[in-house]
């Protein structure tokens, strides 16, 4: 069996699907059945980034108009040249690549995100509209990967998509993401800790609309204010302008270190130095940081949503996601109550165990041969 991993254009900088193609690609080739696997990696046009006033009346450059470009024209030229038995489109904003290609062989990931639950959290725009075609697109595979239950019911309950050509595989974890020698958490804690800080609440993601960045200052600015000896550590981004205002009015700017970016080789030690890790999101496709925040023993919080349910099971306390004060109050008896915070850290360590790239490789793999034999 010929398989074709149809992989993201590097300059978009997907780091999470890049990881998911890494590891799914290793996984497969590890396999007894040893499918023959081809990756398929087309480099984006460099047109610079000149600035291009459109119509719309928003600022794009010919950078970002060049990886549209070659998503749309580069890409299928490519294909042209690549013979296969199944091809398998990794991420669902790419799935306009079913239009170039037989979909009766098509597979295509979705990792989450639907025209109707995007367009909660984006503005209108060409960047919708590419989204809209890129959906119809993965609408024609014979066979749609959801990385949970949660991303099936969207496809299957919103858009009628055929639920027995719906295969839930979940992602899978890095072995790099376990629990860390105590000497590495202290030094880390030591950095990040200053005097008079005990407790250290780690969040990891950028500070989009849809993460509820603003639930999770409100809810530490309230742990402060209680007296609680805390200190929050956000690893992706820094905080929007409404974002830093809520930390302004709260008085908290010295009591949160932003750090902008952390290489997932080195992550593991943050997660394992963190008393609390907190996922306020109202909108995921799965949940990468919570599966690695458990397998390195931290203690998780998070949105009380079914999707968090199906990844977190018990290993989770869960809380109102719009609700800064329930979260507070969360947090709060995590910290507090260290029976509690060592019965999450075990459930977690035990929970993560269930995600392994090869469950996630075998499974794609029975996929495959659901394809192939429908032909």
């Amino acid at each position: 069996m010929k398989v074709a991993l149809l992989r993201v254009i590097p300059q978009d900088r997907f780091r999470s699907i890049e990881v998911y193609a890494d590891r799914l690609a290793s996984g497969l080739r590890k396999l007894d059945a040893d499918p023959e696997v081809k990756e398929v990696v087309v480099q984006a046009w460099e047109w610079g980034d000149l600035g291009l006033r459109m119509p719309y009346g928003r600022r794009a450059s010919l950078h970002t108009l060049g990886i549209y470009l070659s998503r749309w024209v580069k890409y299928p030229l490519a294909l042209r040249r690549v013979k296969a038995d199944v091809y398998h489109v990794l991420d669902n904003s790419y799935g306009h690549l079913a239009f170039f290609l037989d979909p009766k062989r098509t597979v295509v990931t979705s990792h989450g995100g639907t025209p109707g639950t995007w367009r909660d959290w984006n503005p209108e725009g060409p960047a919708m509209w590419v989204f809209d075609l890129a959906f119809k697109g993965t609408l024609r595979a014979a066979r749609i990967i959801a990385v949970s239950k949660y991303a099936k019911a969207e496809l299957v309950d919103g858009y009628g998509y055929p639920a027995d050509h719906v295969r839930v595989v979940h992602h899978g974890l890095d072995p790099i993401f376990r629990p860390q020698p105590d000497e590495i958490v202290q030094e880390l804690r030591r950095r990040l800790l200053r005097p008079g800080e005990r407790h250290l609440i780690l969040h990891v993601g950028h500070s989009a609309r849809r993460k509820n960045i603003e639930t999770l200052y409100e809810a530490f600015g309230l742990l402060r204010a209680r007296g609680v000896p805390a200190r929050l550590v956000r690893i992706g981004g820094n905080p929007m302008p409404e974002q830093a205002e809520i930390i302004r009015r709260h008085g908290i700017s010295d009591f949160v270190t932003h750090i902008p970016h952390v290489d997932n080789r080195d992550l593991p030690p943050y997660y394992a130095a963190a008393d609390v890790f907190v996922f306020p999101s109202l909108y995921e496709g799965f949940g990468i940081p919570l599966i690695e925040a458990m397998a390195c023993g931290a203690p998780v919080v998070c949105s009380d949503w079914a999707l968090f349910h199906e990844v977190c099971g018990d290993a989770a306390a869960f809380f109102d996601a719009r609700n800064a004060q329930a979260l507070s109050e969360t947090i709060a008896r995590v910290l507090e109550d260290e029976d509690l915070s060592r019965l999450l850290s075990e459930r977690g360590l035990e929970r993560a165990k269930e995600f392994t790239w090869e469950n996630t490789a075998r499974g794609t793999l029975a996929v495959y041969r659901e394809v192939v034999g429908g032909n």
